[in-house]
């Protein structure tokens, strides 16, 4: 873990508690709680057991992998409903200058608001859209046009349904991709999900016309240091269903006449791997033939806007996932979210929401989705 991961995770918990106090003291209030001694030390351990639940999970995750899990996970989604719909009460409560008083009725709206915002936050979370860009790449290639479709941060774990995983499999076939590209955490920690619960069989049921093409992102070195989840095991079992994985690697589609690179992950040297600069991969690179990009990051665009990389697809970011978040992100990445383009070097970055989730089984102001990139060539005046 880095320096700045780490500073994020520690404001992130304050955060966490801060917002935990703020609902304990305005619970008491609309819902008019007269409780002394005991029974308010109860409230309180309450309280702060549901508002630390996510923490609690990650702390102790080594007791329960699906129940403790789910259990939190929940409570921290209805958490952050709870914090958003009291948010909204105690402003219309301030604006009507303290007029707004505590009554059943509005014990019963809170209550069904808060329950409506998690079915429409989890709504979100699973059913992904499927998204569509059009990028013009201004190189000629041995087609006219190429269909790329994008999965990113699926997150599988013991949580992870298989008809969520069929539906995305189904979507993407019905697509008719030249190439299925997935950029990184396709494991939220674990590799024993993806092999244990047949998520790899369903995986190998995915269909393009050149392949199927996996980075690492973040979320697959985290476990590495154990057995049977070492890097080594997490791309055997990856090649072993099909995908081709590319770890720094370079492939030229001769019958296409494309560059893709494929970058391991940032994070890996955190667990003692040296990840290629860009600027060496792309010496292998013939910079007149179209190149295109996957790192899972969206870290630096100056470097391959400068390099001759033509398109760029990430993942990482959830675009935020939960409401303000995807704000924070803005200020933290030059294209946190969707479509960048630099026309002075004709570049364009693409970065997805993804179509899985971390923690809370929920998405405010963000969606899941599958990205689809339709590419459009220069022509090929030595073929006209």
């Amino acid at each position: 873990m880095g320096f700045v991961d780490f500073i994020i995770i520690f404001i992130a918990i304050i955060v966490n508690i801060l917002i935990t106090i703020y609902l304990g003291k305005q619970w008491q209030f609309w819902f008019q709680f007269h409780i002394t001694g005991c029974y308010q030390f109860i409230y309180w351990l309450v309280v702060v057991i549901a508002g630390l639940s996510l923490i609690f999970s990650i702390l102790l995750h080594n007791i329960s992998s699906y129940w403790l899990p789910l259990f939190c996970n929940t409570v921290t989604g209805l958490m952050i409903c709870c914090f958003f719909t009291l948010f909204i009460f105690d402003t219309v409560r301030w604006l009507s200058q303290k007029k707004i008083k505590p009554n059943l009725w509005l014990k019963i709206v809170y209550i069904v608001a808060v329950v409506s915002l998690f079915c429409f936050g989890h709504e979100m979370a699973i059913n992904a859209k499927i998204v569509h860009y059009q990028v013009k790449i201004h190189k000629s290639a041995h087609v006219d046009h190429l269909r790329i479709v994008q999965l990113s941060d699926i997150h599988l774990n013991e949580l992870t349904t298989h008809r969520f995983i069929q539906q995305m499999v189904d979507e993407v076939n019905k697509l008719n991709a030249d190439f299925v590209v997935i950029t990184g955490d396709t494991l939220d920690k674990y590799l024993k999900p993806f092999t244990q619960k047949s998520f790899d069989k369903q995986f190998q049921q995915l269909r393009s016309k050149y392949g199927a093409y996996i980075i690492f992102g973040n979320h697959e070195y985290l476990a590495t240091k154990l057995e049977n989840n070492r890097e080594e095991d997490i791309t055997n079992a990856f090649m072993q269903i099909g995908l081709k994985v590319l770890k720094d690697d370079i492939i030229y589609f001769d019958e296409v006449g494309i560059t893709l690179v494929g970058r391991d992950d940032f994070s890996s040297c955190y667990y003692n791997i040296k990840r290629a600069s860009l600027s060496d991969l792309m010496i292998f690179t013939d910079t007149n033939t179209p190149i295109i990009l996957l790192d899972h990051q969206p870290k630096d665009l100056d470097e391959p806007e400068k390099l001759g990389v033509d398109l760029m697809i990430s993942g990482h970011t959830q675009a935020g996932q939960i409401f303000p978040i995807n704000l924070i992100e803005k200020l933290m990445y030059k294209n946190s979210y969707g479509l960048y383009q630099d026309k002075d070097h004709h570049f364009t970055s693409i970065v997805s929401s993804g179509y899985g989730l971390l923690g809370p089984p929920i998405r405010l102001l963000t969606r899941s989705e599958i990205v689809v990139i339709d590419i459009v060539f220069d022509k090929n005046t030595n073929n006209e």
